[in-house]
């Protein structure tokens, strides 16, 4: 290969990486486009966050004259894989194209390609979204093409229509896979207002607030079973999937009124973090109230804990207030810390195990109780630390 040939392949080479990166940095199409299954399993729940090391995009071939990449991209539950095999001698011309799903590739036409997948006749190997371009218009004419088969299911066409009326949830927001013999399946991402919630509580977590429910629907009688599927950030914010229940599904269940259900619970869940967090802010402030001066440090964001440092009979001592993420459900955590003795090269502690709490007690009886706990546990505590120093 003479150097004016290298330079071109490479040149061109250099194009479709850069269009690979833009891929990664905006998103892939669909509704799971910009999420990857990393951790998190359960019979039900799954959490998904993005990941830079698994971006569905691999280089499966390169030869001397041609590139082919593989991008797997996630549609209705399942991978749909898209093959474009680059010609780097002629970088101008459209990419070979293939389908994991070969009946889909039977479907395409000449006359689908023109008026869906404009790109093609448009192609200019320079601008940085023109792959981009390509693969949106191609699941796009993908999810079309599963729509026209729906009409093959009664019961799944009418699933899907009572979803868009009953429930107001756009088109754009569902996914079907009709399988022939096998299980068919369907994605609807939920709606989730988080106008509400303090935006602290999920600043943290980057990325998308995504709900995906995933439905597998069993013969033709309308069974189904249910998988939800969270971003990282919803999953911190309702305090972790392991936390969450889906509802049973009981024989005979539509499955508009199931989704409904799920909604309900969702919007429940982040009703419930946003009333824990303002309950937890009630009762840092009231540590401060109480407490004034003798107060060290304390989560002022998320307020999960507060540090008090206390002085009786010339024995200093710290005072650790945590606050669970269940609370008030659960009860405060207080731990005493003395600031002279050690045990084993270690600040010598004790946990208060006899603080009174009750979860409907309002923030300043908590605090009292807690104060009381402390003052009665200060003279076992000094002595421990003198025995154990």
């Amino acid at each position: 290969m003479d150097n004016k040939i290298a330079e071109k392949y490479n040149e061109a080479l250099k194009q479709i990486s850069q269009q690979i990166d833009y891929i990664k940095v905006k998103g892939f199409p669909g509704l799971c486009g910009d999420l990857a299954e990393i951790q998190g399993n359960t019979e039900n729940f799954t959490v998904w966050e993005s990941s830079q090391e698994n971006h569905r995009v691999e280089s499966l071939n390169v030869t001397k004259s041609s590139e082919e990449i593989v991008f797997k991209l996630p549609f209705a539950g399942t991978m749909f894989t898209i093959k474009l095999l680059f010609h780097l001698h002629e970088p101008w011309m459209p990419p070979d194209m293939n389908f994991s799903d070969q009946h889909f590739f039977s479907y395409i036409t000449p006359k689908i390609l023109e008026e869906d997948v404009p790109s093609l006749n448009a192609w200019d190997y320079r601008e940085e979204d023109i792959i981009c371009q390509l693969l949106s218009q191609l699941l796009m004419v993908y999810k079309n093409y599963q729509l026209e088969r729906i009409e093959e299911d009664d019961v799944l066409m009418f699933e899907y229509q009572s979803l868009i009326k009953n429930l107001q949830i756009g088109a754009g927001d569902i996914e079907v896979l009709i399988c022939g013999q096998r299980a068919s399946s369907m994605v609807v991402r939920l709606p989730l207002n988080l106008r509400d919630v303090p935006p602290v509580l999920v600043n943290n977590n980057p990325g998308l607030a995504v709900c995906i429910l995933l439905i597998t629907f069993h013969d033709n009688d309308g069974t189904f079973t249910p998988k939800l599927y969270m971003s990282r950030r919803v999953d911190n914010l309702i305090g972790g999937h392991r936390t969450l229940c889906l509802p049973s599904v009981p024989q005979g269940t539509c499955l508009s009124d199931y989704v409904e259900r799920v909604m309900e619970l969702l919007e429940e869940r982040v009703r419930k973090s946003v009333q824990r967090f303002e309950i937890r802010k009630q009762f840092i402030a009231q540590v401060l109230c109480q407490f004034g001066c003798a107060v060290m440090e304390y989560d002022a964001e998320r307020f999960y804990k507060i540090v008090l440092k206390f002085e009786w009979q010339d024995f200093h001592f710290l005072a650790f207030i945590n606050l669970p993420v269940q609370f008030p459900t659960e009860c405060p955590s207080v731990v005493l810390q003395s600031l002279y003795h050690l045990g084993t090269k270690e600040p010598v502690s004790q946990p208060i195990r006899d603080l009174k709490f009750n979860a409907t007690w309002p923030s300043e009886a908590m605090v009292q109780k807690i104060r009381v706990a402390i003052i009665d546990n200060i003279a076992s505590f000094q002595n421990m630390g003198k025995n154990n120093s």
